[in-house]
């Protein structure tokens, strides 16, 4: 009969045995929860997308609808109108198709970014150029809402490096924000500069509600609107912010809000400048503007 033969564990081993399985467990516990926030993310991404076409359902019909109506009733189907009212319905049309198509770039340009389908170029710009087109492309809107803006330093020369046409989406889409915030006679301040590094910047305050620190990281979600309750004003999908943010940042730039209750917004858009050897600025035709004073110094 042979004899049993007695063995023994050392210490070390049952500590390395030990060590080996609760490194197991803690992986497949790090896989597991990595897996539940990608399940949650995804479908946080899929109820925004649903809100956010929800939404667009309503801001795509209103001005196509308005669209419709007035040209319809410039054609006299029905009834003869006053001469004198046409200029007024034209008016109305022209209205709602740029806030047609403003929705309708919106809806492309979240789409290019989810894509990955931005391609950027980069060249030296003048920034000054840029604010003044876009003061120019946002003045069928500011009209219609009786918004005044006022301009800074409108023909010093601002060197900036980028994208042009990324840089005039972001400054947009911050003018037609600060737009929707300002009630009938709202005033907008807006200049192109240099920020506290020398860097090239964007700075638009406008005299509106304002907004609370919940309200930014909500209106910074490219899916998200800020809701007012009885008040709130269908007049965008409220991605603004958002996309301007994006293209701001995908540019190497820097993208600042500030807010508050009841003193309105100020918004800076802060770009690279030029490379030493490259300070060529693209030229073109821009008209002159009356200075006017802007505090970016906002009272938090």
């Amino acid at each position: 009969m042979r004899a049993l033969q007695s063995f023994r564990l050392s210490e070390s081993s049952l500590m390395a045995d030990y060590a080996s399985l609760m490194s197991e467990q803690l992986q497949r516990r790090r896989a597991d929860l990595e897996v539940r926030a990608a399940r949650a993310a995804a479908e946080n991404a899929i109820k925004a997308r649903s809100e956010f076409l929800a939404n667009m359902n309503h801001e795509l019909r209103t001005p196509l609808n308005a669209i419709i109506g007035f040209a319809t009733l410039l054609r006299g189907d029905e009834f003869e109108i006053p001469e004198e009212r046409i200029p007024e319905y034209s008016e109305y049309i022209l209205q709602s198709a740029d806030l047609l198509l403003g929705h309708i770039n919106s809806i492309l340009e979240v789409a290019a970014i989810e894509s990955g389908g931005v391609e950027l170029s980069n060249r030296a710009l003048d920034l000054n150029i840029l604010l003044s087109e876009a003061i120019e492309r946002v003045k069928i809107r500011k009209d219609a809402a009786g918004v005044e803006i006022a301009r800074r330093n409108a023909e010093e020369e601002i060197p900036v490096w980028g994208d042009d046409a990324r840089m005039a989406q972001a400054i947009d889409h911050v003018l037609q924000c600060a737009v929707k915030a300002c009630g009938e006679g709202g005033r907008i301040i807006v200049r192109a500069g240099f920020d506290e590094n020398e860097r090239p910047e964007v700075a638009v305050r406008d005299d509106g509600a304002g907004l609370t620190e919940e309200e930014i990281t909500e209106a910074l979600g490219a899916f998200n609107e800020v809701h007012r309750g009885l008040d709130r004003a269908f007049s965008g999908p409220g991605v603004g912010y958002a996309i301007a943010k994006t293209f701001v940042e995908m540019q190497n730039g820097r993208f600042f809000i500030k807010s508050r209750k009841g003193k309105g917004t100020l918004v800076r858009l802060a770009f690279p400048e030029p490379p030493a050897d490259d300070i060529a600025l693209t030229q073109s035709a821009t008209s002159s503007e009356d200075a006017v004073a802007l505090e970016t110094s906002h009272a938090a």
